[in-house]
């Protein structure tokens, strides 16, 4: 069974919108956007609880309550042999052929005015322009015996959790559980006769009689019985937790411990339903009460246990992102009105090794609008002094800076354009050694990026990797190479980093590095040396970087 989209219409703060799903999908983007309610979209779908509320006319767009709420789900289920497939096909029965690849779901909420409520109809079938009215019994549907929800909100009740949920996750089938419970009852019975021996009681007794027959004296007496009960075995059981070294036990104190006992609840809770119902996880901000380390177990978790196959998670952290692999990131974002985009997220095969340094660095840039990618640490910590000078707010105003370390602007850059954000290149005018000549290897990357005749560079090796050299190919194509910055936003720099630094400010490089070659200096310890040259950029440096023609970049990152 595989997810494929989803279609909201008229539903809260989305007018019409359409989103690729997967199994596993991560719903991202600023407050107030509609990630709480795309999950609510998949809740009154799914969730017989949610559905049997009804919608109020605040559920509907821009309270328009003349149109209906609308909602399409789409699932592949073209795989005979997968179980949950053959699940949904035996619930579905007449509603789908056995040529139909895929199901669609639909729930319809017209408002109804005299009720003042949206009732949500739902609606399946193999052909999405003949779908069949799903058959109701009380208020489940068909769909409620062969679909399960576990829906974990922010802050997640754990006692309630507990209680409503421990019947089934303790069951007494052995044969000497019979036994036991027979002597719970003796032991009950025990002391129900132990409290009514105690003197108060039986003072009580034979004070009540007397009274009793100054009104009526029917030959009986006033006795009182304990009827001590367990309404429900686990009725007062509560969890508690024991260090491995410690026999004392210890209340579950700690929103985080809390929270972490509750999803493993939840996963017994799954288990147990798995044989019989197809199990979704919808999950509201994890993040919350958790302390980074227990954020990425938790990612860990959920992107990896086969218990989590139809994942949908809200977040506002990168961190619940950092073991994230064949996932589906949702963008919710809000410029003329909320909309989405998504892209699906796979680490090559090539790049395994490289996952923790792809995710952490991917994981924190999907939250931005605009993206700055560069080659290292030194162009980080430059850009990061200068645009902090320049504009001291600029991550809060959406812009990031990431480095892609060695691993290829590419791997971000397809993902980062696929979900609509802004990336700006900065990337140097490299020359690789060839058999003939020296290869202009940022003429390459160029091209790549490009794929356009009309913006093509000239990939005819040279004789020579010098600075001259460099600077003298880039000034003969610089028509067509500001023509790159402004369409693909794509800036090759003349040279280097420290060579296009040493153009802009060389004499107070000299003079603060105590150098008469400070770019031999910089690239000697990039690092180390990058370091030192930041505690002398002050302000007027730094916008006289911003303001140059090498540095242009850094205007179109934080430009909104």
């Amino acid at each position: 069974m595989e997810f494929k989209n989803v279609h909201i219409k008229n539903f809260r703060n989305f007018e019409d919108v359409e989103v690729t799903l997967a199994n596993k999908n991560a719903f991202f983007g600023l407050n107030d956007v509609g990630k709480s309610n795309f999950l609510s979209a998949f809740r009154f779908v799914f969730d017989k609880d949610v559905r049997r509320q009804n919608f109020f006319d605040s559920d509907y767009h821009c309270r328009n309550t003349n149109l209906p709420i609308e909602i399409t789900l789409t699932i592949d289920i073209s795989d005979l042999t997968c179980t949950d497939n053959q699940k949904l096909r035996a619930q579905l029965k007449g509603a789908l052929l056995s040529s139909h690849q895929q199901v669609f779901i639909r729930l319809v909420a017209q408002y109804d005015y005299a009720e003042l409520t949206g009732v949500p109809l739902l609606y399946w079938g193999g052909d999405i322009n003949n779908l069949q009215e799903m058959k109701q019994r009380g208020y489940l549907y068909e769909i409620d015996y062969v679909m399960n929800v576990v829906y974990i909100d922010s802050y997640v009740d754990l006692q309630n959790l507990f209680k409503k949920n421990v019947s089934k996750l303790m069951k007494n089938d052995e044969e000497e559980d019979k036994n036991v419970l027979q002597e719970i009852k003796g032991v009950i019975g025990d002391l129900n006769e132990k409290i009514a021996s105690l003197s108060g009681i039986k003072d009580f007794e034979a004070k009540v009689t007397p009274e009793y027959k100054k009104y009526r004296n029917d030959n009986i007496s006033v006795s009182v019985k304990s009827e001590v009960a367990i309404k429900g075995l686990y009725s007062n059981l509560i969890p508690y937790v024991k260090r491995d070294d410690d026999t004392n036990l210890y209340p579950t104190a700690g929103d985080g411990r809390k929270k972490l006992l509750s999803y493993s609840l939840f996963d017994l809770i799954a288990s147990e339903m798995s044989e019989k119902k197809i199990t979704l996880f919808l999950i509201e901000e994890p993040e919350n009460h958790l302390h980074r380390s227990m954020q990425i177990a938790l990612s860990r978790i959920i992107f990896s246990d086969e218990r989590y196959k139809y994942l949908f998670v809200a977040t506002h952290s990168p961190f619940i992102l950092y073991e994230m692999n064949f996932v589906n990131l949702v963008r919710i974002y809000n410029k003329t009105k909320v909309d989405s985009v998504s892209a699906f997220y796979k680490i090559p095969d090539a790049y395994e090794s490289y996952k923790k340094i792809l995710n952490r660095n991917l994981s924190e840039a999907i939250f931005a609008d605009r993206v700055l990618l560069v080659e290292g640490p030194s162009e980080i910590m430059f850009f990061e002094k200068v645009l902090s000078v320049v504009n001291p707010f600029y991550e809060a105003d959406g812009a990031y800076l990431l480095a892609a370390n060695g691993i290829g602007f590419e791997k971000y850059f397809d993902i980062l354009k696929g979900l609509g954000i802004k990336c700006i290149i900065k990337t140097d005018n490299d020359l690789r050694s060839s058999k003939k000549g020296y290869s202009v290897l940022g003429f390459f990357r160029c091209n790549k990026y490009t794929k356009d005749a009309k913006y093509k560079l000239p990939i005819k090796p040279v004789t020579s990797n010098s600075i001259t050299d460099k600077i003298t190919l880039y000034n003969n194509n610089q028509k067509k190479l500001d023509e790159i910055r402004k369409d693909f936003s794509l800036f090759l720099s003349k040279s280097d980093l420290e060579n296009d630094l040493d153009e802009v400010i060389h004499d107070k490089l000299v003079v603060w590095l105590k150098k008469s070659d400070p770019v031999s200096y910089l690239q000697a310890a990039k690092h180390t040396n990058m370091v030192e040259l930041l505690q002398y950029l002050d302000e007027k440096t730094c916008k006289e970087i911003y303001e140059h023609y090498n540095f242009a970049c850094l205007k179109e990152v934080i430009k909104n």
